[in-house]
């Protein structure tokens, strides 16, 4: 069984790393097209496969002056909590409004001002709606 450096064990068959390689080696390409037309993308696959790392390791590549924000929810957040991540992630001043419709005014006008790369780590626990 192969080592890695060392440490713990590391039980995947090399067909399954061979596929997985050929995806994520396409994944600077993507992410660059999808941040440059500042459209929305999903990398997806088994856990531990190196997806958050791959795509940590685009978005550092990508033009110096690329405003990126990572978002981790947790599970099932609810519309509220999601709007109040984003407050918090865009560093906006102040508390977040308490009427929903006033956050969203408020969050559409701080996201068209400034456009960002935003990226949700462990996308699957956002509720449809939410994403």
């Amino acid at each position: 069984m192969p080592r890695d450096r060392g440490h713990l064990p590391v039980r995947r068959p090399a067909r399954r790393i061979r596929g997985h390689h050929r995806a994520l080696s396409a994944a600077p390409e993507n992410i660059s097209d999808t941040v440059a037309a500042r459209a929305m993308m999903c990398i997806h696959g088994g856990a531990g496969f190196g997806k958050t790392l791959a795509v940590n390791i685009c978005l550092r590549a990508l033009v110096p002056g690329e405003d990126v924000r990572k978002i981790t929810f947790r599970a099932r957040p609810t519309a509220r909590a999601v709007r109040d991540e984003l407050f918090t992630v865009l560093d906006l001043a102040g508390e977040p409004p308490r009427h929903p419709s006033e956050l969203d005014r408020l969050l559409k006008t701080a996201l068209a001002d400034c456009p960002r790369t935003f990226l949700v780590d462990e996308a699957q626990r956002l509720p449809g709606p939410g994403l």
